[in-house]
């Protein structure tokens, strides 16, 4: 006896597979400008994974954090406001600054609305005008419309061998659907795309020793714990911090420690960008250090760290260890 099955297909796939294919756009409102675009919290009603890493990276409070208000003496700076808030960033050589929602910093929109289009690096269909898999957004020179010093560098970098993307290293990558909302995320396939936090990858800097370090000519006498700490930009593709404006360190600590782990003396120095003191591509720099003797020395940790203002966010770049006993 033959039996028939029947797979029953909810109405709201089928209403949303068949405008998927026909290109419907459902949505008009999410690609307009100026006074009348939305808020990116629209976009993070489908878009959520992204819309919650993008909530917790620089590029949300790029408007309104402490640092940009301070440089900019409360935005009097105008000429900052462009990157900081921008309209989008597929414009001409100037950036123009946003009329509204500028306490979003750099949203969804600044680096997706592309000629009244929503652009992004892969094949995309949605109920809104997209313009699908734009090459562009693979290559540094995206991120370098505004961070215009870090990509000239980057690029001096990329002549004498070949680099990762701006992408690559700041923007992990992950298997996943690009929508979470129903009923578009049941047509739409999981794929490799990227996060949106916009962080320092501190494990492609110490898996790939793009940064290296080493604590060397350990000498200990009766009164000094003497060496030097080398460390190498051997391979991130611009200085050690970098930036163009503002606030840039990265905090270089040494420190004697005891079997417990306790610290018994300590000495801190700062790569600043503003002093010229930054760690610059392919350079070796020597850092010595001197401790008074303590018998209960142990072991002698050395950590680099990426800075805020405010130093609320301490972002560890790379650490070693050298043990005494």
């Amino acid at each position: 006896m033959l039996m028939k099955t029947y797979r029953i297909i909810s109405p709201l796939f089928s209403l949303a597979a068949a405008l998927f294919f026909a290109g419907c756009v459902c949505y008009p409102e999410l690609v307009e400008k100026e006074t009348k675009a939305p808020k990116s919290e629209r976009c993070g009603e489908c878009h959520q994974f992204i819309y919650k890493e993008w909530m917790q990276s620089p590029h949300a409070n790029s408007y309104t954090n402490a640092a940009f208000r301070e440089e900019t003496n409360e935005y009097q700076f105008t000429f900052c406001l462009g990157c900081h808030a921008p309209e989008t960033i597929f414009t001409g050589s100037q950036i123009e600054t946003r009329g509204i929602n500028r306490a979003e910093g750099v949203n969804c929109k600044a680096c997706h609305l592309d000629d009244c289009k929503m652009s992004g690096p892969t094949p995309a269909h949605g109920p809104h005008p997209i313009d699908e898999k734009n090459p562009f957004f693979r290559t540094s020179g995206l991120c370098g419309k505004c961070h215009i010093g870090i990509f000239q560098a980057w690029q001096e970098s990329n002549r004498i061998e070949g680099q990762k993307t701006c992408q690559e290293c700041h923007m992990h990558e992950v298997e996943r659907k690009l929508i979470q909302d129903d009923p578009w995320q049941k047509i739409y396939p999981k794929r490799m795309c990227r996060q949106h936090l916009f962080i320092v990858e501190t494990m492609i800097i110490t898996t790939e020793n793009l940064l290296t370090m080493s604590i060397n000519e350990v000498v200990s006498s009766d009164n000094s714990i003497k060496g030097v700490l080398e460390i190498v930009n051997a391979g991130i593709p611009h200085s050690v911090p970098a930036g163009d404006y503002g606030y840039r360190e990265a905090g270089v600590v040494i420190q004697l420690l005891d079997k417990t782990g306790a610290v018994l003396d300590s000495q801190e120095t700062g790569l600043f960008v503003e002093t010229k003191t930054a760690l610059q591509y392919k350079e070796k720099r020597n850092i010595p250090f001197s401790f008074v003797q303590n018998k209960d020395a142990y072991s002698i940790t050395a950590r680099i760290s990426r800075a805020s203002f405010d130093k609320s966010v301490n972002v560890l770049l790379i650490e070693s260890t050298y043990a005494l006993q």
